[in-house]
């Protein structure tokens, strides 16, 4: 970058901009990341517990798109560390999904007899055969459902890994510095506005997570991406009492490789506030322990609180109405570190070339 300019300004240093960096620095694209906070990866992109699952039995273009994405898991993570030397602890270790009653067993019987009779995995258990797999869980159980194909992810760790290797291919971050405006000429962004100055590029990426509708407000497009906050709680458990993650009575119970367990997360439509709540930790834990009581002895560690991006049309992905050199990629929801490949991949595609390996058309704006 010289004299503020750029090719590809993108406004956000989470998980999403990092690989859209990622992958436009590895074709010589000349990118600068824009982000408010210090350093990358502060919002949901840290928050997130990062799972790696897509149970839908259809070929909709939102499962297609969340299993294109988790297929470029294993050779992301091995590339990371191979150019980064950062290990993203990226684990296909499955998921178990419980039911206690067997009200509850039609509906998840019946998405895993659909998902084998449409080509992909699933497996249905009886409880001894569960408890087997996962002896730490309760022995209440009814059944289980297992999905042999998910996995999980160490989030903060990949955020990392993108920006280091967006950076080792060029890429410049600009930390702590909010964006206030855009500067337009003939119909087009030319530019953006930080601390008084302008950087012009090209073509610009909004991809600030929840913050993303604000960005594209300043260009007079309303888009409503709002904040949904998730409470988290981590355990500590030695030694590690699960192989896979757990899913059932609400929430999730995903193990780390370091002998901590994450439990997560609530889903609560209240605006921008990230303050923990007793109410929020206990609904957590008391799930947690129906699903499995031997966490009664784990170790308490701290809870944090994240705002996941929503769109009610799931991702939004694509031009912005109006503006022919301005993308948005927002609103993952709950699936933003699953997406975060394929939607690097394809927005460097839609940048580059303006075509698509997969199609946007479901996902615009």
């Amino acid at each position: 970058m010289s004299e503020n300019r750029a090719d590809v300004v993108i406004i956000g240093g989470g998980i999403i901009g990092c690989a859209i960096a990622y992958e436009l620095a590895k074709k010589q694209v000349d990118v600068l990341v824009i982000e408010k906070a210090t350093r990358v990866g502060t919002e949901s992109s840290w928050a997130g517990a990062g799972i790696l699952t897509s149970h839908a039995s259809t070929h909709e273009p939102y499962p297609e798109l969340c299993r294109a994405s988790l297929a470029m898991y294993p050779s992301l993570a091995s590339e990371l560390k191979e150019k980064t030397n950062i290990d993203i602890e990226f684990i296909k270790s499955g998921t178990l999904s419980v039911y206690f009653e067997e009200s509850e067993a039609a509906g998840l019987i019946g998405l895993a007899e659909r998902r084998v009779n449409r080509g992909f995995t699933a497996e249905v258990l009886t409880s001894d055969q569960a408890l087997e797999l996962e002896p730490a869980v309760s022995n209440n159980i009814a059944g289980a459902v297992l999905f042999p194909e998910d996995g999980h992810v160490r989030n903060p760790k990949m955020v990392s890994a993108l920006a280091k290797g967006a950076a080792q291919h060029g890429t410049q971050f600009l930390l702590g510095n909010p964006v206030s405006g855009f500067v337009s000429e003939n119909g087009r962004v030319i530019g953006a506005v930080v601390n008084g100055e302008t950087i012009y590029a090209e073509s610009f990426v909004l991809a600030a997570g929840c913050w993303t509708g604000n960005l594209a407000t300043m260009l007079d497009v309303p888009i409503s991406i709002s904040p949904v906050k998730g409470q988290i709680v981590l355990l500590e458990t030695m030694p590690q009492l699960f192989q896979r993650t757990i899913d059932g009575v609400g929430i999730y119970i995903v193990p780390r490789t370091d002998g901590k367990v994450l439990l997560g997360a609530t889903v609560e439509y209240v605006g921008y506030d990230k303050t923990p709540t007793v109410d929020g930790v206990k609904q957590m834990i008391d799930a947690a322990l129906t699903i499995a009581p031997e966490l009664a002895q784990s170790t308490f560690v701290q809870t944090w609180v994240g705002l996941r991006p929503y769109y009610n049309r799931g991702p939004c992905l694509g031009h912005l109405p109006g503006y022919d050199n301005v993308v948005l990629a927002s609103g993952h929801f709950k699936n933003g570190i699953l997406l975060a490949p394929i939607t690097g991949k394809l927005i460097a595609e839609l940048l580059i070339t303006g075509k698509t390996s997969l199609s946007l058309e479901p996902f615009l704006p």
